[in-house]
């Protein structure tokens, strides 16, 4: 018992790291929408008191009308994004459409690969034939037949996010017609202040992560659009540099997802300075984030990026394919609890040493 009283701080620390843990893992999933519901409204709340106030128009009003943007912009982001694919499938078609053309590409690939290799094309061009038939018929006799068998799986995930859409939708109006009441009751709680000390120091954590990798992604978003821009690959870079470098941001995917089989693909065909160009792109990317990510992100964090990367890796074991948001955001609870913890065990310190 004396161990346990000596190391009350470490009892305290274990007890936040089980809490954050189950609590990310079976409470959160069911108090998402009221969550993102409450930081929407919060966020809106002088702009809604000042339309009250000056306006007299109803705090709901306003935030349907934000929700009804809201939805515009992602709707024409989506079309946007739909006429983008089109696009690029309109584009494979026109390439590979017509006859002979995959069949040419395919053996130019092959002879490209026997050329660095010292290897026969005719036996690559055999070879790489055999396994698309062999992955054909896999896919026929399994992959196919899963994929069907999925489709209601899927559209019982799509209902699932539909109606949590919903919910969130009819959440944000019922939380700004009564924020005044619900402030209030939240005040006579004997934890208010320290809860809202928590998510304001999450919050702000938050908030400069997202501005460190904001920045970060505008410098790769430019440094891709210039490459493209050299190696001639494209007619028009700036949207493929922007959507390169977008991918840069993600933990799982990054440039290389775009660039490396690009690089391959302009090898196999013998456009060498285009593939130099775009390896160059891609190392001077790779290394203006590995310059800036510890500046940025650990400066304003006060996190080792790698420590990022490791909680959006255990995330995604411990909590799904969601991990990768709750990894990170499970580690900045942590870290915030933990700061209160110390901080306030070094009051209590204080006060005895002045008794």
């Amino acid at each position: 018992m004396d161990w346990i009283q000596k190391n009350q701080t470490l009892w305290k620390k274990i007890g936040i790291l089980a809490g954050v843990y189950l609590g990310m893992k079976y409470l959160v999933p069911l108090l998402v929408p009221f969550f993102i519901a409450g930081l929407l409204v919060c966020w809106c709340w002088p702009l809604l008191k000042w339309t009250k106030r000056r306006l007299r128009i109803r705090p709901p009003f306003v935030m349907a009308v934000f929700l009804l943007l809201f939805t515009a912009l992602l709707a024409t982001g989506i079309f946007w994004l739909g006429k983008a694919a089109g696009n690029l499938a309109q584009w494979l078609v026109e390439r590979l459409g017509h006859p002979g053309q995959a069949e040419k590409f395919l053996y130019e690939c092959c002879d490209g690969i026997g050329e660095l290799m010292h290897l026969d094309s005719e036996d690559v061009r055999v070879f790489v034939t055999e396994q698309l038939n062999v992955f054909r018929d896999h896919a026929r006799q399994n992959i196919l037949p899963g994929a069907f068998g999925g489709s209601w799986e899927i559209l019982k995930n799509a209902g699932s996010w539909g109606a949590a859409i919903l919910v969130t939708g009819v959440a944000v109006l019922l939380m700004a017609s009564d924020f005044e009441r619900i402030r209030e009751m939240g005040k006579r709680w004997p934890l208010y202040e320290q809860t809202v000390s928590v998510i304001r120091g999450i919050l702000r954590s938050v908030g400069g992560y997202l501005r460190a990798q904001c920045i970060i992604m505008g410098i790769v978003m430019v440094l891709c659009t210039a490459g493209i821009w050299l190696s001639g690959t494209v007619s028009n870079p700036i949207p493929a540099g922007i959507a390169t470098g977008f991918l840069d941001a993600l933990p799982v995917f990054g440039t290389g997802t775009v660039f490396l089989p690009w690089i391959i693909i302009l090898v196999l065909q013998k456009r060498f300075f285009a593939a130099l160009v775009l390896a160059v792109t891609y190392g001077v990317c790779v290394l203006a984030r590995e310059l800036l990510e510890p500046k940025l992100i650990g400066g304003r964090l006060g996190i080792l990026p790698v420590v990022i990367l490791a909680s959006v890796y255990a995330g995604v074991k411990l909590y799904g394919f969601g991990g990768i948001i709750l990894g990170p955001l499970s580690v900045l609870l942590v870290q915030e609890l933990w700061r209160q913890v110390d901080t306030a065990d070094a009051e209590k310190l204080s006060r005895v040493s002045e008794l």
